[in-house]
């Protein structure tokens, strides 16, 4: 069964391709999402960017013991830092000034309290979950390179692609024996590696901040 929203652990995303996305890598790497004698962050999608912004110094306030913030860095990333640092900051929590390579985690408002900060794709460069998804797709599949040349002709051909990266990833899952999976199924399904070294610094930093106790 899934976390009760009344966990005591919390992750803030952005959408639902970030929250299944990161639970399907994670049980990848055999986090057990699914025993109640686990203690796992309940997932929460806010919605959008301007929606996890909002939420972040509610959060920080609340009761969490731990609190995780997963955000995209798809704009100067200097720029997505700071907006969040600035959320954090204005309830009194010290935050420095750039992101840890390896996942930001930094002390609460409450004693023993935590706040961790992943910005994808890998808190070093302007990037989103498209970006570090990615660089999970297995480095000898041909079929990629042809999805993202297609992508690439289609534009030239007039289509409509507003988004090159996100359009190839969908192209190539849409080749694969069960077209069409969404991110966090193609994940569970394998479709995806789960060994990049984004992969491994976000299952490391998901560890720090969430203990499975």
């Amino acid at each position: 069964m899934p976390p009760p929203a009344t966990s005591p652990y919390r992750l803030l995303v952005e959408g639902s391709d970030d929250k299944h996305s990161m639970i399907h890598l994670m049980k990848r790497h055999g986090f057990n999402w699914d025993d109640p004698a686990t203690l796992r962050p309940f997932v929460n999608p806010t919605d959008g960017l301007p929606q996890l912004l909002e939420a972040i110094p509610v959060a920080a306030k609340g009761s969490y013991e731990r609190l995780g913030i997963g955000v995209d860095a798809d704009a100067p990333l200097a720029d997505r830092w700071r907006a969040v640092r600035d959320r954090l900051t204005g309830v009194g929590l010290e935050v420095p000034i750039e992101p840890a390579p390896d996942g930001t985690i930094i002390s609460g408002t409450r004693p023993h309290a935590r706040i961790g900060i992943w910005l994808m794709p890998d808190n070093r460069t302007a990037g989103r979950l498209e970006d570090f998804l990615a660089r999970l797709i297995p480095a000898s599949d041909a079929c990629w390179s042809l999805a993202q040349d297609a992508t690439r002709a289609a534009q030239g051909q007039g289509c409509r692609v507003a988004d090159h990266l996100k359009s190839s990833i969908h192209t190539w899952l849409a080749w694969q024996d069960t077209p069409g999976l969404s991110f966090g199924t193609a994940l569970r399904a394998e479709l995806f590696r789960h060994d990049s070294a984004e992969a491994l610094a976000f299952v490391r930093w998901f560890g720090r901040l969430f203990p499975a106790v």
